[in-house]
């Protein structure tokens, strides 16, 4: 009996192991030239404002609020005309309880006024979508927040109006054993919510781990990054209506994190490649975690990828966003990291 138990024991390892990328070798990989950008600590999400060339970053020091002695975040503002990036904070008079997490952009196209979307986590638990008025210079001025208990487990968002969006919850459950069990079962129990600018509801399910989540530039399809998954699926969306029918799944060689769109119709994609790794860096910040950036590129009814950048964990570890900023460059933040990455493709 007890061999049978250690066999059996032996067999979900390995298959933990597998499902979480551990035997996938990394090496550095990917023609592009990268510099550091400092003065930011876990920037997990970066939206780029392509007519305002300039890009917001959230920020926020997930290692001190789990170390119990939790800092404000805040949202950084990056100019993109210039060919050094310095991060300007943006945040104004936020209360000391705002944490971002996803965040999204919405540039209304006939007024040209562009809002901010973000997922912010109180420090003792529950979330709230804070939504921001953006300035000419880039400066927030709060409009207020939406809660409601649909947003059990917000990670990110994108905006599909003025006050409309979605939101992916990476976990059905709310406790600690079931989102345990979620995470090492790959258990499909994850959802995305549609708030049409009044009320929730849920519009798909059966999600492995829902990530990042984006729409097409003509708003008929989204996107959304399953981390434990290992994929990124399409939906066809009802652009009046909000709901979603499934279009296809494109299996990725890493735990996808946030997607953005490009103005090309092309998903970037930044996950984590060795999921275990990731984890335990996220405990201990001298053990590195690879990073990967992936470009999907729409082919017939799915997509073709592109590796952009493979690294274990030298430049970057944990990469958690990569957008595109246009003319090959491109940039890439992470979890917990103190700096983020200004890379362009040679």
């Amino acid at each position: 009996m007890g061999a049978v138990v250690f066999v059996a024991c032996a067999g979900f390892a390995l298959w933990v192991f597998s499902q979480a990328g551990q035997f996938r070798t990394i090496t550095a990989a990917g023609n592009v030239q990268c510099q550091a950008v400092t003065g930011v600590v876990g920037a997990e999400d970066i939206v780029i404002d392509g007519p305002g060339k300039r890009a917001f970053v959230s920020v926020d020091d997930r290692r001190a609020a789990m170390a119990g002695r939790p800092v404000r975040g805040r949202i950084a503002l990056l100019d993109l005309t210039q060919d050094r990036l310095v991060p300007v904070d943006i945040t104004g008079d936020q209360p000391v309880d705002f944490h971002p997490h996803g965040i999204s952009l919405w540039r209304d196209p006939a007024s040209g006024e562009v809002t901010l979307f973000v997922i912010n986590h109180f420090e003792f638990g529950g979330s709230r979508i804070e939504l921001f008025t953006v300035g000419a210079d880039g400066k927030l001025a709060h409009q207020g927040g939406v809660v409601s208990a649909e947003l059990n487990s917000p990670n990110d968002l994108v905006a599909v109006g003025p006050a409309r969006f979605y939101a992916a919850n990476d976990h059905g459950s709310t406790t600690p054993l079931g989102i345990t069990l979620e995470n090492y079962l790959q258990l499909p129990r994850a959802n995305i919510v549609y708030f049409d600018g009044s009320g929730f509801r849920k519009v798909a399910e059966g999600l492995k781990y829902a990530n990042g989540i984006n729409v097409s530039p003509d708003g008929k399809q989204l996107y959304v990054a399953e981390t434990t998954g290992f994929a990124a699926t399409a939906y066809a969306r009802d652009i009046d209506g909000g709901s979603l029918t499934f279009l296809s799944r494109t299996p990725l060689a890493n735990g996808a994190d946030n997607i953005d769109t490009a103005p090309d119709g092309s998903l970037w994609i930044a996950g984590h490649p060795h999921l275990l790794d990731f984890v335990a860096h996220a405990e201990d910040a001298g053990k590195p975690s690879p990073s990967e950036v992936v470009r999907l590129v729409p082919q017939g009814n799915g997509f073709t990828v592109e590796t952009v950048l493979t690294d274990p964990g030298e430049l970057l570890s944990g990469s958690s966003v990569a957008t595109d900023a246009g003319g090959g460059r491109f940039l890439v933040g992470s979890v917990f990291e103190e700096k983020l990455l200004d890379c362009r493709r040679r």
